[in-house]
């Protein structure tokens, strides 16, 4: 407090009084703004920036006005004590949101940069237009040198500001780690995709691995968890080998939706290319008849996947028998009849992938059937035999465009392998822009990769070789590049079963 003497406090209508109380009604709106119901995160985070970054300029504007009125002339002019006074307040700020407002580093910088630009500007406008004449005319570098100062005192600020926002994120990001999902012991982050995030995972009473899937944090609305939800629900209702097995799924008793799923020690067709390029054409038969067969029971539930590619299709080894397929992530599935809105999600985003997304699925996802899939798989195939991508582009709308718009080079042309001319014509078939074109269903797909004849072969012995020889090492090359994601365990975790659905 200033005084509550009449001589010392300063009248209702002065300047400093009225951006004081300014900024106080800043900062009650925010807290008001973040109770009066749900706001995204993006919302919260432009609450919150607005609030620091606008109190930081409001007290600026208080200092500046307390400068330059009459009974603070002394002061400002003897020893410049308001600009030290905007140093002090630039600390208070920025390091008391770093501590008390979990964040990003990459975010803490971008706001303390900018609270720091308002405080250096600040000192040489207080400077400039402050000081008397006579001193500027004898110093004229002392706006620069104020500033300077100023300057020197945000980065210092800058710098204790994200090493905080480095030691209370990772501190946050192990407390979520150790949320209670079930009768598991979460031990290590194995993937992430858009709807959540995947750890391995040990039953505390069966001992096997196990894959346990957590809804994103950052992500948590409802129609997130509904489809969150959906998909731990109609994935657990097919039972084709080819198809992940979901063991169990609910909600932890604060309300953090999950699924267990069984875990798969293998490789993903997108690692696989990745690291192996174009793949045998009669590799690339086995594999797309899996997942055909996996397709074709989804369809015949009149459920589609919408998200074929080759990151949700993974390769591994079951029952000692290497190349079995397993399609993943059904959290974009669409039951037949089921209405979906329009083909944006809930970000905003394209339901699907771009690179794989046939031309219908683009102009209008609410009326796709399961030739969309077909399309999709068709772009894997692809993909598989010629290591690149069907159609690319810089951005998401050129991708598209080429999907709508563009024909497809023929593999033969693109690859340094021959392609059987059947296998080729199978291919862009299924890449056709009218659905009509494409094969009716995932059975006559495999029906008609059952009936090639001309594409070479990939025996139990080639597979058994490629995954004593070749498997471990991008596996291997995988794990090392996702170890920085991963978390120190292990978890227990528990479950509740009262919320269970």
């Amino acid at each position: 407090m200033i005084a509550v003497t009449e001589r010392t406090w300063p009248p209702f209508g002065h300047p400093a009084l009225v951006i004081h109380v300014a900024a106080i009604l800043l900062a009650g709106s925010q807290w008001l703004l973040c109770r009066s119901g749900q706001r995204s995160r993006a919302t919260v985070d432009l609450i919150d920036a607005g609030g620091l970054i606008g109190s930081m300029a409001l007290y600026c504007a208080l200092v500046f006005a307390e400068s330059i009125a009459r009974e603070h002339a002394i002061a400002v002019h003897s020893a410049g004590a308001e600009i030290l006074l905007v140093a002090v307040i630039l600390l208070a700020l920025i390091l008391t949101h770093a501590i008390i407002v979990p964040a990003t580093v990459p975010r803490a910088l971008a706001l303390s940069l900018a609270c720091g630009a308002l405080g250096t500007l600040t000192a040489y406008v207080l400077t400039a237009e402050v000081f008397p004449s006579e001193v500027l005319l004898g110093k004229p570098w002392l706006p620069l040198a104020e500033a300077t100062y100023l300057a020197m005192w945000s980065g210092l600020g800058v710098t204790v500001a994200m090493i905080a926002a480095r030691v209370i994120h990772g501190l946050k990001q192990r407390v979520w780690d150790a949320n209670k999902v079930g009768q598991y012991t979460l031990e290590d982050r194995i993937g992430e995709g858009g709807m959540g995030i995947v750890y391995l995972a040990r039953h505390a009473l069966l001992r096997r691995a196990t894959a346990v899937k957590l809804l994103h944090p950052g992500r948590a609305g409802e129609t997130a968890l509904r489809r969150f939800e959906q998909e731990a629900r109609i994935t657990s209702t097919l039972t084709h080998p080819s198809t992940i097995a979901i063991f169990d799924f609910g909600r932890t008793p604060e309300g953090v939706f999950y699924y267990a799923m069984e875990y798969l020690d293998g490789v993903t067709l997108a690692d696989l290319i990745a690291h192996d390029g174009a793949q045998k054409p009669a590799r690339v038969v086995q594999i797309l008849r899996q997942v055909c067969g996996s397709l074709d029971e989804a369809h015949s539930a009149a459920l589609i996947h919408r998200d074929i590619k080759p990151a949700n299709l993974m390769l591994c080894v079951r029952g000692l028998i290497p190349d079995q397929v397993k399609v993943l992530d059904f959290g974009l599935v669409k039951a037949g009849g089921e209405h979906v809105g329009t083909g944006l999600s809930a970000e905003g985003a394209l339901l699907g992938t771009p690179a794989y997304l046939a031309p219908e699925a683009i102009l209008d996802s609410a009326g796709v059937d399961a030739t969309v899939d077909l399309y999709a798989l068709g772009a894997v195939g692809y993909e598989l035999l010629v290591g690149q991508p069907v159609f690319e582009g810089n951005t998401i709308v050129e991708v598209s465009l080429h999907h709508l718009q563009s024909e497809p080079v023929p593999p033969s042309l693109r690859s340094s392998q021959p392609i059987p001319l059947a296998l080729e014509q199978l291919v862009l078939r299924c890449l056709a822009k009218d659905p009509a074109q494409r094969p009716a269903s995932a059975g006559e797909m495999m029906a008609s990769l059952d009936q090639l004849v001309e594409v070479g072969s990939w025996t139990i012995d080639d597979a058994r070789s490629w995954w004593r020889d070749r498997a471990p090492s991008i596996r291997r090359e995988v794990l090392d590049r996702r170890r920085g994601e991963s978390t120190p365990g292990p978890r227990t975790v528990a479950i509740d079963l009262d919320r269970r659905h």
